[in-house]
């Protein structure tokens, strides 16, 4: 996963923190991998255009997934989201607070 290493901001803008964004549990569960990311980032997405912005104002983009063999997965949908842009990125192999849980995100948005 390749992002930018640092992104500087300057001008007239408005800082936007998401918390922590996990996939919502119904009947069945949370579900696999694959659609626990795009229920992230499809949510990421919806707040960001709800602070007026688009993904490319997102500037930094954290994320924790419990399994290693899952960030291949996450990078090549984020891909999806993010297409040419590139926030300042971290993941992070970590446990999470409930065991179906098998991504988190949270971002910082600068939206103009």
């Amino acid at each position: 996963m390749h992002g930018s290493k640092a992104v500087r901001l300057s001008g007239d803008f408005s800082l936007v923190y998401t918390s922590g964004l996990v996939a919502a549990r119904d009947t069945g569960g949370r579900g696999p991998i694959e659609s626990q990311v795009h229920s992230v980032l499809g949510q990421l997405r919806d707040l960001v255009a709800a602070a007026g912005g688009g993904m490319e104002d997102v500037v930094k983009l954290m994320a924790w997934l419990p399994r290693r063999e899952d960030v291949p997965i996450y990078a090549e949908i984020r891909r999806e989201y993010f297409g040419t842009a590139s926030p300042a990125s971290t993941s992070v192999i970590s446990q999470l607070v409930e065991e179906d849980i098998l991504i988190e995100v949270e971002a910082i948005v600068a939206v103009v």
